[in-house]
């Protein structure tokens, strides 16, 4: 009956002050595409970056040496509707001889609305090769990990 509606308050409190927008972290670790065919690609010293984007907001990592770099580097950017938008991720490549310069594989779209709240998501940019390694980390948007506990619960009763 109608003390469902009870169980799980949606409501939030009314701030007065301008809300601050949600925020996701974005750590860009590393990667790995060692099985890349750089005979194929003409990559002589390769060297790799990745760009994320998140409507006007964009994030390059530093250039990485060789076929598996470690940036290790984090950005922050403000989300205006977790549940619509969608993070950008490519990935480039260059030849450090030729000066070559490409992206490799094709640029792929994260979802934020399945994030939980504070809990480090492992994304794979999955490019030729191999893939480079993210955690995606939404700071104060998204559900709360407690809830799927919950669920568990009642399906066991």
């Amino acid at each position: 009956g109608s003390s469902v509606s009870l169980f799980r308050p949606r409501s939030r409190p009314h701030r007065h002050r301008k809300p601050k927008m949600p925020t996701l972290r974005i750590e860009i670790t590393c990667c790995n595409i060692k099985k890349l065919d750089t005979k194929f690609y003409n990559l002589e010293k390769p060297r790799c970056w990745v760009t994320v984007k998140l409507g006007e907001q964009t994030y390059t990592t530093q250039v990485g040496i060789g076929l598996d770099p470690t940036w290790e580097e984090e950005v922050q950017f403000e989300v205006t509707n977790p549940e619509e938008q969608k993070v950008e991720g490519t990935f480039y490549i260059k030849c450090e001889k030729n000066g070559n310069e490409q992206q490799l594989g094709d640029m792929q779209t994260f979802a934020l609305n399945k994030l939980l709240l504070k809990k480090q998501t492992f994304k794979g940019l999955v490019v030729p090769g191999g893939k480079a390694d993210m955690m995606f980390t939404a700071l104060d948007f998204g559900d709360e990990q407690a809830e799927e506990e919950d669920d568990a619960f009642m399906d066991f009763l």
